[in-house]
């Protein structure tokens, strides 16, 4: 009996940039007159490690009869990995359970750089800019979506005037908190998507180092605006790039100085 699906590849090699990253593109096509729904997954063979790779596109499969799609891997080794070759192969799976197997396919891990060179980007301008506009969008959208309750007319009564005074302060603090937190998942939104953008290794592992550098960081530039200035719409203006700008920086270095021996 013939397969409901026919699944290609324009080429069973791909070779990773010097940034050890690649995607493979597959051809999936249905063989009938008949409309098929399936989903496409990688499979890896012998000792690839399954979580280098991702299906990008195409993963959902909804064919009209004798159309075909194409089902995107990406593959993504770690940064510091041997060189290496790896097999692997993209199987669908119909609507009822059965699988088709694909082709087997490789690819190719190129070696590592064995001098360093400063030149090669390193992903510190896509972290400082990515931390730091997200660190803003944080911070804008406490400050769009935040109103300070209106003060009361207490005239002479001062119990309502400290009860005010008071709501205003718990407001004040409650506000802070919130556009902190904003701010801390902003940055880290933004510092990983930069370099993910960009297509730099470990951009996970450095937003998850910007993550847990920010709070004790956030607490000491806090502690030492406190003693510089009492000025609340500066500290609100220079906070995105003070809160994020250095933990990004080193949350970046530390990545690739674990991983790649050099800063």
């Amino acid at each position: 009996m013939s397969s409901q699906y026919a699944i290609t590849v324009p080429d069973s090699t791909v070779y990773l940039a010097e940034n050890r990253m690649g995607k493979m593109p597959f051809t999936v096509s249905n063989m009938t007159d008949a409309p098929l729904r399936g989903k496409a997954a990688v499979v890896p063979l012998d000792d690839a490690p399954p979580a280098w790779f991702t299906v990008v596109r195409g993963a959902d499969l909804n064919l009209a009869p004798k159309t075909s799609a194409q089902v995107l891997v990406q593959i993504d080794p770690p940064l510091g990995v041997d060189a290496s070759t790896q097999h692997f192969r993209v199987d669908v799976t119909d609507a009822d359970g059965a699988v088709v197997p694909g082709p087997s396919c490789e690819f190719v891990v190129p070696p590592s750089k064995k001098k360093f060179d400063p030149s090669t980007p390193r992903g510190y301008l896509a972290t400082l800019v990515g931390s730091s506009v997200g660190g803003a969008l944080g911070e804008l959208v406490i400050l769009l979506t935040t109103r300070a309750p209106a003060a009361k007319d207490c005239g002479g009564d001062v119990g309502c005037a400290f009860g005010d005074a008071l709501g205003q302060i718990i407001f004040l603090v409650i506000a802070i908190l919130f556009g902190l937190v904003l701010l801390w998942i902003g940055s880290v939104l933004g510092a990983g998507i930069g370099l993910r953008v960009r297509n730099y290794l470990g951009w996970k592992t450095t937003a998850l180092f910007l993550a847990i550098l920010m709070v004790p960081w956030t607490l000491l530039v806090l502690w030492l605006l406190s003693k510089v200035t009492d000025n609340l719409a500066l500290v609100i203006i220079l906070a995105p790039v003070l809160l994020t700008a250095v933990p990004g920086v080193v949350a970046r270095a530390s990545v690739l100085l674990i991983r790649t021996k050099h800063i």
